[in-house]
C-alpha cells in the first residue's frame, strides 16, 4: 500500500541497539570469546572468574557460566557488557611470549566493540562522539582476526574434517616404518609433532573458509551516518517496543483461564489496562491544568470551574453483583440480615462509625431532611451486601466495555489472595447515579 510513496531505502533509519548489539553483535563476541578461551586452554580460568564476579547496583551475580545458559536475552547481554572486558582481561592474564600478541589482540577487539556499543547508546551526540565511534569501529575491524577461527561454520568444520584422513595415514606409515628404531622419548615427541601439525592444518582449513561476511558486523558502519542525520539511536531501539510485550502477554496469560479461548481474554486484559492508563494521563492532564490555574489566578478554581474543563460524557448505570449474604467465619450460622448485625460483624472502631456517619449522611441527603429515622429504625432495616459492581467505561476502541471491581476484605477470592480493587472517583457538580453518588 506504500508502494506509490518515493522512497530511497538507503536513507531509511536501520541501527537497532536491541537486535543488532545487545542480541546480535554482543551475542557473536561472546561465542568468539567462548571459543577462543577453549583454544588455547584459558576455559575453566573464564568460567572461574565468570562466577565470581559480585552483585553490584543492577547487575546479578552469576551462578551459570556462559555455555549453560541456553538463550540470552537483550537485558542479560546489556549487563554482560559492563563486566565482560574485565572478565576477558583477567582471564588472558600472563600466557607464554608467543601468545602474548594473540592475547592482547583478543583485549583490544573486545574493548573496541564495547566502547563503541557504550557510544552508539548516547542520548545526544556532537563531532566528539562521533569520531570516538568510527575509531572504535576501525580498532575493531582491526583486531579482529583474532577470532576468525571462531566463525567457522558448519561446511567449513566439515570440510577441513576431511582434510584430516590424509595426514592420520602419513602418522600411522611414519608409525609402523620407524616403530623398531625410535626410542619411547622419541616416538612421544614425534606423535606430539604429528598432533600439532594436524591440529594447525585444520584450523588454517577453517580459517580460510570463515569470514566475517554477516548483515549485522555491515550495519555499525552506518551508525555514525544515520545519527548525524535522524538522532540518537535509542528513539530508534526496539528494546522500549519490546518490553511491553512482557507485560502484555504474559501478565495476560497469567490472569487468563489458559484454555483455548485464552487470546480474547489477553486482549481484554490489556485493553483494560490501557484503559486505566489513559484515565490517569487524563487526571494528571486534569491536575496540572489545576495547578496551572491556581498559579495564575492565585486562587483554586471551584466545582464547576473544573466541570467545564471537561467534555460532557454519559454515564451508564452500574450494574450491581449479589446480592450475597456473609457469615462469619467464626460464627458460620449467623448471618449478616440487619444493619446492626454489619456494625456488630466490623472489627474496626473506626470502620464502625464511618459505616454508621456515612449511612446518617447518605440518608440524610436522600430524604432531603424530610425523614426522620431513629436508631433502633436503623439497626433494624435489612440489608443486601453486594460483593462486586460492574461499571461500564470507555474502551480505547471508544466503546463502553464493563470494568468489573470487587472487595472482598480480608477474605480470599476464588482460593487465592483477598481482592480488594481500587475506584477512583470523579467530582461533579449535579446530581451523580446510585451508590457512586458524591
Amino acid at each position: 500500500m506504500f508502494l506509490h510513496i518515493p522512497c530511497i531505502v538507503s536513507n531509511l533509519p536501520k541501527p537497532d541497539l536491541l537486535h543488532t548489539m545487545q542480541i546480535g553483535m554482543l551475542d557473536h563476541l561472546q561465542k568468539w570469546i567462548f571459543h577462543f578461551m577453549k583454544t588455547h586452554k584459558r576455559l575453566d580460568k573464564d568460567n572461574a572468574i565468570w562466577l565470581s564476579m559480585p552483585a553490584y547496583h543492577a547487575l546479578t551475580p552469576k551462578n551459570k557460566s556462559y555455555e549453560e545458559v541456553s538463550q540470552w536475552n537483550g537485558k542479560e547481554m546489556k549487563e554482560m557488557s559492563r563486566y565482560l572486558l574485565g572478565v576477558v582481561t583477567q582471564s588472558l592474564r600472563g600466557g607464554s611470549p608467543a601468545q602474548r600478541p594473540i592475547f592482547n589482540h583478543a583485549i583490544e577487539c573486545t574493548r573496541a566493540l564495547l566502547e563503541f556499543y557504550m557510544y552508539a547508546q548516547y542520548k545526544s551526540h556532537d563531532d566528539a562522539t562521533l569520531s570516538y565511534m568510527e575509531d572504535a569501529l576501525h580498532r575493531f575491524h582491526t583486531f579482529k582476526d583474532v577470532f576468525l577461527l571462531g566463525r567457522a561454520g558448519k561446511k567449513a568444520k566439515a570440510k577441513a574434517n576431511a582434510l584430516r584422513t590424509k595426514p592420520v595415514k602419513k602418522r600411522k606409515v611414519d608409525k609402523e616404518t620407524n616403530a623398531e628404531t625410535w626410542t619411547p622419548s622419541k616416538k612421544r615427541r614425534e606423535m606430539n609433532a604429528w598432533r600439532d601439525y594436524i591440529s594447525h592444518e585444520l584450523d588454517v582449513s577453517k580459517e580460510l573458509d570463515a569470514d566475517f561476511n554477516f548483515p549485522k558486523i555491515h550495519l555499525m558502519s552506518h551508525w555514525v551516518e544515520q545519527i548525524s542525520r535522524y538522532g540518537a539511536l535509542q528513539q530508534y531501539s526496539a528494546e522500549r517496543h519490546e518490553q511491553p510485550h512482557k507485560t502484555n502477554l504474559k501478565d495476560g496469560w497469567n490472569a487468563s483461564s489458559h484454555i483455548l479461548n485464552y487470546l480474547p481474554q489477553v486482549i481484554t486484559f490489556q485493553r483494560r489496562i490501557l484503559c486505566f492508563e489513559v484515565r490517569e494521563l487524563n487526571l494528571q492532564a486534569l491536575a496540572q491544568c489545576r495547578e496551572n490555574s491556581a498559579a495564575a489566578c492565585k486562587v483554586l478554581p471551584s466545582g464547576a470551574d473544573l466541570a467545564a474543563l471537561l467534555s460532557p460524557q454519559s454515564y451508564a448505570k452500574p450494574e450491581f453483583m449479589g446480592p450475597q449474604n456473609r457469615r462469619d467465619r467464626k460464627h458460620p450460622d449467623a448471618m449478616i440480615k440487619d444493619f446492626r448485625a454489619l456494625v456488630d460483624n466490623t472489627q474496626d472502631a473506626t470502620h464502625r462509625l464511618a459505616i454508621s456517619s456515612g449511612t446518617w449522611e447518605f440518608i440524610k441527603h436522600k430524604s432531603r431532611n424530610k425523614t426522620y429515622i431513629s436508631d433502633e429504625q436503623l439497626h433494624a432495616m435489612e440489608l443486601c451486601i453486594y460483593h462486586g459492581i460492574k461499571v461500564q467505561v470507555d474502551g480505547s476502541d471508544g466503546k463502553h466495555i464493563s470494568q468489573m471491581c470487587r472487595c472482598t476484605g480480608s477474605h480470599s477470592w476464588r482460593g487465592g489472595d483477598r481482592r480488594n480493587d481500587w475506584v477512583w472517583e470523579k467530582q461533579r457538580p449535579g446530581r451523580c447515579y446510585g451508590a457512586l453518588n458524591g
